[in-house]
């Protein structure tokens, strides 16, 4: 586990239909003020509203094929009990990440490369 209590080192999404969720409607891509080459993502829908998450390192069939793993960390949120450690919480980021990669691919706004491990 991490030091910091508020991120997740390795989610797995295994087979797990993703909820259809929509940019402007269920997230949004906002500015991360600690890096200006990253964005965070604000919650606007569902059990989680108003909650700030930022993603860490993504990296897919590194586990095993068709598995997505990831990191994250919560910026902010109104519930002050929430954390990364709560699995439905980690389910319904797995959905967001899905869909913000989803709509990435679509636009093109999403860039990606081969892990140093994976290219060597």
């Amino acid at each position: 586990m991490s030091q910091n209590p508020n991120e997740l080192e390795d989610v797995r999404i295994i087979d797990t239909p993703p909820q259809n969720l929509t940019e402007l409607k269920d997230y949004e891509l906002i500015p991360n003020d600690e890096d200006e080459q990253a964005w965070a993502v604000r919650l606007l829908s569902g059990p989680y509203v108003e909650t700030v998450i930022k993603f860490g390192a993504i990296s897919f069939n590194r586990v095993k094929e068709g598995v997505m793993t990831f990191n994250f960390t919560i910026i902010s949120s109104p519930d002050s009990e929430l954390t990364t450690d709560d699995v439905s919480f980690q389910d319904y980021v797995g959905d967001i990440l899905q869909a913000v990669i989803r709509d990435g691919m679509e636009t093109g706004s999403v860039m990606t490369r081969e892990s140093e491990n994976e290219s060597k």
